[in-house]
């Protein structure tokens, strides 16, 4: 897997995704499913390799 650096305030923002995602879905993701999840979602939307 790519070694990806995430800027501090990028982590609060998926942090709070991570929230959402657990009051929404009631589903416990750690912060590398969160950010799958949010590039899965991205990738609908925007080609990219």
């Amino acid at each position: 897997m790519a070694q990806i650096n995430l800027t501090d305030e990028n982590i609060r923002k998926l942090e709070q995704i991570q929230y959402l995602i657990v009051n929404e879905d009631g589903v416990n993701a750690s912060m590398d499913e969160t950010l799958a999840r949010v590039l899965d979602f991205y990738r609908k939307f925007v080609p990219y390799n």
